[in-house]
């Protein structure tokens, strides 16, 4: 069975301290750095322009296949959002994530909210 070429569709948005990345398509092996690499420079180009942003939303309404590697760039994406100090969601998740999640036990580390005052005793937010 040959399997077709991977395609990754990413669209970001930012609004009123929220920036929000919008995810088509398979998040695997090959296309994963684009995830990681487009959030990194959003919140360092936001944080550059001297914006606060309280929030990264990931709406995954339109993917539909994750790999290791695309769980790998989600666990990346939440290192680089607590450093950044700004609370993570993943919106829409499909059922194939959540398996994923659960399976690994990396459910409650990507979901569960983070304490703003926790990223800020570390040094992580700019006050």
């Amino acid at each position: 069975m040959i399997r077709p070429v991977s395609r990754l569709s990413l669209h970001i948005e930012i609004q009123q301290g929220v920036v929000t990345v919008h995810l088509g398509g398979n998040l695997e092996y090959g296309v994963t750095e684009t995830l990681v690499s487009s959030v990194t420079e959003q919140l360092d180009l936001v944080r550059e322009g001297g914006h606060e942003v309280r929030q990264l939303r990931i709406d995954m309404a339109e993917l539909t296949f994750v790999d290791s590697m695309g769980l790998a760039a989600l666990l990346t994406v939440r290192r680089c959002a607590d450093a950044h100090g700004v609370a993570l969601r993943l919106d829409h998740r499909p059922v194939c994530l959540d398996r994923l999640l659960e399976l690994t036990g990396t459910l409650d580390h990507l979901t569960a909210p983070r304490p703003r005052q926790q990223a800020a005793r570390n040094g992580r937010v700019r006050t």
